[in-house]
């Protein structure tokens, strides 16, 4: 089946012109036109204006033309995609979609490209007027093709992720969290461009190498420089390429658990497989980007001082993205509860390998295996700091996915405000406590602290203290799992109870 015979594309295509596309057209034309006349301008009276050249007039207005695009086309795309599916799965329209002969693949698709056409036009707009600030300011070719291909690339990835966002989220406007969060992390990575991998997957850097000129300019900052190609694992690769290919393995996985969660809402959005795969994906390259300012020799041998931050910031990343990770593959207890009770299974061995406690163990692994790479070389030296950071991420992971199971078991659905609470008792409340007291030693309590604090600090005295407070988590972990095996025991007796 083509996309025009696709019914649900073509009843968002019907929608989306019935809302009506001519005057968000006109919008775009008239800001595209806006700077393509500044540009006219300057080419008619150059002494009028303090650009340099042609050709700076020409990346300068391009620039804005395909910034505008960017913020139709992809954070415009994906509100439009993540609502729809939100407010169709509240009406129950979604539901009647699935009953239809079409294959999930053609749902997906149809949300995923029709949805969102009155940006499409938009964008296509403004791309053909960039195209004439390109020839007028002579500007490469080049210039409007690779930056096209990263903007579309990037609008398909992030619709992907507006669809599954979509099936996920409870409220139209919970799904645009999943935006705000990536943006979130997104903006102090402009800092640092080369090294921090949300610059690639929102293809910032492959945009801005594609605008930059053969010389420098003033002193050379290894860490803020725009410059150059990035490397993995010391090896220079082709920042367009490298945006590619990560956007389309991590979309492979998103489309992936778009289609399940289509043909059966029941199923978990995220196999465990996949998920070890995503933390790898990103771990490893995110690592290796970073990998050639020690080149294994962390921190003994590094090359520049200055960035010993780099290390920590990438750890407190790793341990938020295990805890989206967990909750994803985390099943409801109820999923757990009628398995064990279909196959007459009343101990807790079923509901361990069915939890997501059970892969904690695996992610920490790998993340571990990530993490000696950077030390492997100087692991004499480095070894205190190596297992503290294992250990934070070990007892982070038990804590979180232990929590999570436990408040859904004992609270239902207050579970996720309870979840919540806790959290911000155990990483945050250390932090306020240690402003308020002025004593930093507070701080490092926080279940965020340890890793970071000795990935950033090898200070002896610290490590000890640091040390501890990781076995002290792990105590945590202890009373939590405690706790869970008590609600699962009484939640499965009582089943039993009910079942006999």
């Amino acid at each position: 089946m083509s996309l025009n015979d696709n019914p649900i594309f073509l009843t968002q295509k019907r929608l989306v012109h019935r809302g009506g596309v001519l005057a968000a057209i006109l919008i775009a034309a008239l800001i595209g036109v806006s700077l393509l006349s500044g540009l006219i301008a300057y080419l008619t009276e150059p002494q009028n204006f303090n650009f340099s050249s042609p050709q700076v007039a020409g990346k300068i207005f391009y620039g804005w033309t395909i910034g505008v695009e960017i913020l139709v086309l992809v954070i415009g795309g994906f509100s439009r995609i993540s609502n729809t599916l939100a407010n169709e799965r509240k009406a129950g329209l979604w539901d009647s979609n699935r009953l239809t002969p079409l294959q999930p693949w053609q749902l997906v698709t149809g949300y995923w490209f029709g949805s969102p056409l009155r940006e499409f036009y938009m964008a296509v707009v403004l791309a053909g007027i960039g195209f004439v600030i390109v020839l007028l300011g002579k500007l490469p070719v080049t210039l409007w093709l690779g930056t096209q291909l990263l903007i579309f690339s990037t609008a398909l990835f992030f619709g992907l992720l507006a669809v599954f966002a979509g099936l996920v989220a409870q409220r139209p406007q919970s799904a645009f969290v999943f935006l705000l969060l990536f943006f979130f992390i997104q903006f102090p990575s402009f800092a640092m461009p080369k090294f921090l991998l949300t610059n690639f997957l929102l293809p910032v850097f492959g945009i801005a190498n594609l605008f930059r000129d053969d010389g420098r300019s003033g002193d050379y900052n290894p860490v803020g420089d725009w410059n150059g190609l990035p490397e993995l694992f010391g090896l220079p690769v082709y920042p367009i390429l490298l945006s590619l290919i990560l956007q389309t393995a991590i979309g492979i996985f998103l489309w992936r658990a778009a289609i399940r969660k289509t043909a059966n809402p029941f199923q978990p959005l995220i196999l465990r497989w996949e998920a070890v795969a995503i933390l790898g994906i990103l771990l490893v390259a995110q690592h290796g980007l970073i990998w050639g300012l020690w080149r294994g020799r962390f921190p003994v041998e590094h090359y520049l001082h200055e960035n010993e931050e780099l290390l920590s910031i990438v750890h407190c990343v790793t341990l938020l993205l295990g805890a989206i990770i967990l909750a994803a593959v985390s099943p409801q207890p109820e999923s757990v509860r009628v398995k064990a009770l279909r196959l007459n299974i009343k101990n807790l061995g079923v509901i361990y390998s069915g939890s997501a406690v059970s892969l904690t163990v695996a992610l920490a692994v790998l993340a571990a295996a990530v993490l000696f790479l950077q030390c492997a070389l100087s692991l004499a030296y480095s070894w205190e700091i190596y297992l503290i950071a294992v250990g934070n991420l070990l007892a982070f992971f038990l804590i979180f996915s232990l929590l999570l199971e436990y408040c859904r078991l004992r609270f239902r659905r207050r579970a996720l405000g309870f979840v919540a609470l806790w959290l911000f008792v155990l990483c945050v409340l250390p932090f306020v406590l240690a402003g308020v007291f002025t004593n930093a030693a507070i701080g490092k309590l926080s279940l965020l602290s340890p890793g970071v604090v000795a990935l950033a600090d090898s200070n002896d005295e610290n490590l000890d203290y640091l040390l501890g407070i990781v076995v002290g988590h792990f105590g945590i972990a202890l009373l939590l799992f405690l706790g869970w095996q008590r609600q699962w025991k009484q939640l499965l007796a009582r089943a039993s109870a009910i079942q006999n």
